[in-house]
């Protein structure tokens, strides 16, 4: 598998207000189809195969107590619209054990040092 440019995905979300970027999603299910968790190692591997930089928003931490707590009760989160940080873009919107988090991921950047 070469290395890949991740790029913004058109964002249509299920009933619940999941959703994940298609390359992001074909990546996980051909290196780890049968696996319920991504160690460092292999998380680094990915950013690396797409060359970006990731930032995770967790739904607790987004909302008020209220309606985290009407979420996740409902499984259904798609009422919760984060915003993505400047530079940044959706990657996966889902429900973890404990909360729901939206991943947001950009390309990486050359910085110049003087």
């Amino acid at each position: 598998m070469e290395d890949k440019k991740l790029e913004p995905a058109e964002i249509v979300r299920s009933e619940m207000g999941t959703w994940t970027h298609p390359e992001y999603a074909k990546y996980l299910a051909e290196k780890f189809e049968d696996t319920e968790w991504i160690d460092q190692k292999d998380w680094d591997e990915l950013k690396r195969h797409f060359n970006i930089d990731t930032v995770t928003f967790w739904m607790e931490g987004h909302v008020n107590s209220d309606d985290w707590e009407a979420m996740m009760d409902t499984c259904d989160i798609s009422k919760w619209n984060p915003i993505a940080p400047n530079g940044f873009f959706l990657i996966d919107i889902h429900f973890s054990e404990d909360d729901a988090y939206a991943l947001f991921a950009r390309n990486k950047r050359e910085v110049e040092v003087a």
